[in-house]
């Protein structure tokens, strides 16, 4: 539940994000890119999940440290867009 959590999180500020642009391409784009990766992190969990339920009690991680890096990553570079975007508004 936590990376669905963060799923959502990123969703949110993504969509204040594109509110915020209020229709500017260029500062919607950190928003769209927000929205597409919390979509695609939703989905990759929720497949996840189904994979280690079917697979029992393995003892590992629901997300292996690639995908820890990949969010981190993506989370970083959203926090950069956004301030961008805030640097750069009217």
């Amino acid at each position: 539940m936590a990376w669905q959590r963060t799923a959502l999180g990123i969703g949110g500020v993504s969509a204040l994000l594109l509110h915020y642009a209020d229709r500017a391409i260029l500062p919607s784009l950190p928003g769209v890119a927000g929205l597409l990766g919390a979509l695609g992190l939703l989905v990759v969990v929720e497949a996840r999940y189904v994979h280690n339920r079917r697979h029992g009690e393995a003892g590992n991680s629901p997300m292996g440290p690639a995908m820890v890096r990949a969010v981190a990553s993506g989370s970083a570079l959203l926090a950069v867009g956004t301030l961008v975007a805030l640097a750069t508004a009217r």
